[in-house]
């Protein structure tokens, strides 16, 4: 309602405007249009526009919906955020001496996070390994599975496995 009054408006301003400059090309007039009667309502108008544009575009992006972490993520592929020994200590700070991560698990979920950063866990399959997992290996398959799908990067999966591996302790998950 308020874009159709500001056209109208502005339609009227340029007709007036038009009129004024047709009339003094033949003859001089005695009325005078200031230039910031027309200079003002244009600058608004090309502010306003400027800024649905950008609003509009924001909108329609996909990264917009992202979590900031994933976006942060999607823009700096090329540099790994992470610091490996960083992590490592801070796992066995959380989880104990004998933590490991299921590296298959971590990059599985990891690939997908990069692949569809929106995409939602697939829940039945998560639980259903949970419960085939041994009672010992349950909380480091889902730390596996939560740290790959937060993350989002196989190459922390993979270095994070070679360093603390469950692979090796025969839990038997795929």
């Amino acid at each position: 309602m308020e874009l159709m009054k500001v056209c109208y408006i502005w339609t009227l301003l340029s007709l007036l405007l038009f009129q004024c400059l047709m009339e003094g090309s033949s003859q001089e007039t005695s009325f005078e249009l200031p230039v910031q009667l027309v200079g003002f309502p244009f600058i608004i108008m090309a502010v306003r526009l400027t800024n649905f544009v950008k609003k509009l575009s924001y909108a329609l992006s996909p990264a917009t919906y992202r979590s900031r972490n994933r976006r942060e993520l999607s823009l700096s592929d090329a540099t790994e955020p992470f610091d490996v020994t960083e992590v490592e200590k801070y796992i066995v700070g959380e989880f104990g001496a004998r933590s490991c991560i299921f590296e298959r698990v971590c990059a599985h979920y990891a690939t997908r996070a990069q692949a569809q950063p929106r995409q939602q866990l697939d829940w039945p399959d998560v639980f259903s390994q949970y419960k085939r997992s041994p009672d010992q290996a349950k909380e480091f398959y889902l730390l596996s599975v939560f740290l790959g799908d937060i993350v989002g990067s196989p190459q922390l999966c993979l270095q994070l496995g070679k360093r603390r591996s469950c692979d090796n302790m025969e839990f038997g998950i795929a």
